[in-house]
């Protein structure tokens, strides 16, 4: 997928939009979206791991006014018009490759000047199922709304400063050199020190974070692991992780390749202990 600029600009530039201008996309940017959810080049390292992955646009327009009132936003969106909206044949790495796919749309969304936000939980799946006519096999793993972001309210800068939107762990705390017991230093990584920097920033539910990266010594390999969350909400965000996974894999992947570092995705699991609550999940390599 080609952007107008670089990648490490847009990551640094999505944010995520709670108000939106209440307007309908124009005609030629809605159809240039189109374009984006249908073409070849929206593609991730899982699709051999999972089966369909489809992304359609529904406008809220497209509901009745009854269904209108259940989009069930819960006062979490305003303004906003219409919607993206994935569903995906469920395997076992389905929520990675949606993540994956889905953040590559945001930010392809975000190069286009629009505004987005990720939705796992609060929204109405029943009602955004049958509008996209979801099959058996189908769930909907998370939805953004897409719109022109109107002026920031209070009401959105509470929810910001609730998760604390803006803030990251630091590098000790999720990248590694060879085991967990060891933090890896951002130094003399070249190139790479930008690219885990883009993971560093990436999105994710509740601002939790989850994804822990070990490097090799002296190889440029990278093992990603998910960190699920532990304490009182751990089971409200749970189910999201894997999707976050996706983000992080996502904004690697496609910072190595704005770079013309040339590598590949591998399922193998090495052979390193882990921590409680860690669960493996690929590994990229140079070549």
């Amino acid at each position: 997928m080609k952007f107008s600029k670089p990648i490490t600009d847009i990551i640094r530039e999505r944010t995520s939009w709670r108000t939106y201008y209440p307007e309908l996309l124009k005609e030629d940017v809605k159809g240039e979206i189109e374009k984006i959810l249908k073409q070849d080049s929206l593609v991730s390292p899982f699709n051999s791991k999972t089966g369909n992955c489809r992304f359609e646009i529904v406008s809220v327009l497209e509901f009745d006014p009854n269904e209108q009132k259940k989009l069930g936003t819960y006062g979490m969106i305003s303004g906003a018009q219409e919607f993206i909206v994935g569903a995906s044949e469920k395997s076992e790495y389905y929520k990675v490759n949606f993540g994956y796919l889905m953040e590559l749309i945001i930010l392809k969304v975000t190069d286009l000047g629009l505004g987005t936000c990720w939705l796992g939980g609060t929204f109405n799946r029943t009602i955004f199922s049958k509008k996209i006519n979801c099959k058996a096999e189908e769930v909907i793993p998370a939805i953004t709304p897409i719109g022109t972001p109107a002026k920031r309210r209070s009401r959105e800068k509470i929810i910001r400063r609730m998760i604390q939107a803006k803030k990251r762990k630091p590098w000790e705390e999720i990248f590694f050199n060879t085991n967990f017991q060891n933090p890896l230093s951002n130094e003399n990584l070249n190139e790479y020190s930008t690219i885990l920097e883009m993971v560093r920033l990436g999105p994710s539910a509740g601002n939790k974070q989850p994804w822990r990266i070990i490097k090799e010594e002296n190889r440029n390999v990278f093992h990603f692991y998910v960190k699920y969350p532990e304490g009182k909400l751990a089971a409200n965000y749970r189910p999201f992780v894997k999707l976050d996974m996706g983000i992080a894999t996502c904004h690697f992947d496609l910072t190595a390749k704005e770079y013309g570092i040339k590598g590949g995705w591998h399922f193998t699991k090495p052979d390193i202990p882990l921590p409680e609550n860690l669960d493996y999940i690929v590994t990229w390599k140079s070549e």
